[in-house]
C-alpha cells in the first residue's frame, strides 16, 4: 500500500528553468512529458534529459500499434531514476503489465474516473488514479474516503477540454492560408476563449484559465497533489506552492461543482 504523504506535490513540468527552482523546494516530485508521447505541451522531455531522482514520466498520446512498440523500447531502457508513470490509455497498461518493470503507475483519463467502484476496479491493476475534475465537492470526499488506495488530486493548472489526433491548426492554415501559430489563444462563436497547442501527433484544446483545486490540500487518502505547469510562470507555480491561501482571488475558476450534473433526459412521447 502506498502512504498518502501531506503536501506532497507532483509538479507536471513543461520548461527547464523551473526544474532547477523546484530543486529548493520539499516534497516535490517531478512529472515529465515525454518527447513523442505526448501531446498538448509547450516542450517535453527525451528521456536522456530527465537527470532528476524519482522523476516520474507522463505518456497522453494515443497509440497506434507503432507507438506501442516504441514505447515498449523506451520502457526497457529507462533509467533507475524514473520511478513512476503517469498515463491515459490502457493499452499502456496492458503493454506494462508484460514488461518486467518497477514503475509505479498512475491512471489519469481527464474526464472519467468519477465514482469510486470504478476507480476501485482499476486499483486491482495499478498503483494510484487522478480523480476527475467533473464531479462535486461531496463526490471527491467520497471517493478518497472509499478508495482502497491513496489517490492523486489534481489541484492546479489548465485541464484539457479536447484532444485530437488531427492537427487541427496545421489543416486550418493550410485551407485558408493562414499562419496561426501553434500554440494559441482562439475565441469561437460564442465569444469564449481557449487555449490550443498542436505537436506532429494531434491537438489539445484548453480552458482560457486555469483550475484552481488548492483547497483540496491536506486531504486524507491522497498520494500526490498534482499541479500542471502549462502557461504558468516560474513564479506563478513557486508562489503556488509555497502559498498558504487557496489564491482565490487571483484564480477564481474552479471546476467542482456545488450541484450535481445529473440530468434525466425526458422520454419520448407516444
Amino acid at each position: 500500500m502506498l502512504k498518502k504523504m501531506k503536501n506532497n506535490y507532483l509538479v507536471l513540468v513543461t520548461n527547464k528553468t523551473i526544474i532547477k527552482k523546484l530543486s529548493k523546494e520539499k516534497n516535490i516530485t517531478l512529472l515529465f512529458p515525454v518527447a513523442d508521447f505526448t501531446v498538448g505541451f509547450d516542450n517535453s522531455f527525451f528521456i536522456n534529459e530527465i537527470k532528476e531522482e524519482n522523476a516520474y514520466i507522463y505518456v497522453n498520446r494515443l497509440l497506434d500499434n507503432h507507438g506501442i512498440e516504441k514505447f515498449i523500447e523506451m520502457i526497457k531502457l529507462l533509467p533507475p531514476n524514473i520511478k513512476g508513470i503517469v498515463f491515459d490509455d490502457i493499452g499502456v497498461l496492458q503493454t506494462l503489465k508484460e514488461i518486467p518493470n518497477n514503475l509505479t503507475k498512475i491512471l489519469y483519463l481527464s474526464h472519467f474516473n468519477c465514482n469510486y467502484l470504478s476507480i476501485n476496479t482499476y486499483l486491482d491493476y495499478i498503483d494510484s488514479v487522478v480523480i476527475s475534475t467533473d464531479i462535486t465537492d461531496d463526490e471527491l470526499k467520497t471517493i478518497l474516503k472509499k478508495a482502497n488506495k491513496p489517490l492523486v488530486v489534481y489541484t492546479f493548472g489548465y485541464i484539457p477540454i479536447m484532444y485530437s489526433r488531427r492537427q487541427l491548426l496545421t489543416n486550418y492554415n493550410n485551407h485558408f492560408k493562414k499562419e496561426v501559430p501553434l500554440i494559441s489563444n482562439l475565441v469561437n462563436d460564442l465569444k469564449q476563449e481557449f487555449k490550443i497547442v498542436e505537436n506532429p501527433y494531434g491537438t489539445v484544446i484548453y480552458p482560457a484559465k486555469p483550475f484552481n483545486g488548492l483547497k483540496y490540500r491536506n486531504y486524507e487518502n491522497v498520494l500526490y497533489y498534482l499541479i500542471n505547469t502549462l502557461f504558468l510562470s516560474d513564479d506563478e507555480i513557486i508562489k503556488i506552492i509555497n502559498s498558504k491561501s487557496n489564491l482565490l482571488d487571483e484564480y477564481p475558476y474552479e471546476y467542482l461543482s456545488l450541484k450535481e450534473s445529473i440530468i434525466r433526459i425526458k422520454e419520448r412521447e407516444k
